[in-house]
Formats: structure tokens, C-alpha cells, sequence
């Protein structure tokens, strides 16, 4: 980890360790990682939506579209 991670880490210390770990790991940039860190949902349960490259809070119980 470089000193700007390491200083975003701290920034966001209430953001849970497993959570900043895999941002950090889809990150491209340090500025992504600024994105996505800033950007992640208060509430829980996320999910990681490889499109919209962001965290999105899902609904576990929803269905996913088949019957």
C-alpha cells in the first residue's frame, strides 16, 4: 500500500477493513479508490455491480427475475 492509500484508509477508518480491501483491490487508480470509498452505501447489504463499477445496496430477498 502506497502513502495515499494508507492516508484514505485512515480517512475512512469506520469503512469496515474486508470492504476498503476490496475496493481497494478494483480500484485502478487512487482516485477510483477515493470514488469508491467516498461513494460506498451507508446501509448494508452491498454488493459490487461490475458495471457501474460501485458499490450498490441489494436486496437479499428480491427476487432475481426467475419463477
Amino acid at each position: 500500500m502506497n502513502d495515499v492509500q494508507k492516508a484514505l484508509q485512515e480517512r475512512y477508518e469506520h469503512i469496515h477493513p474486508l470492504l476498503f480491501l476490496r475496493s481497494l483491490e478494483r480500484a485502478k487508480t487512487n482516485g477510483e479508490l477515493f470514488d469508491l470509498l467516498h461513494g460506498m452505501p451507508d446501509e448494508y447489504p452491498i454488493m459490487w455491480d461490475e458495471e457501474s463499477r460501485a458499490w450498490h445496496v441489494t436486496d437479499l430477498l428480491q427476487s432475481n427475475g426467475e419463477e
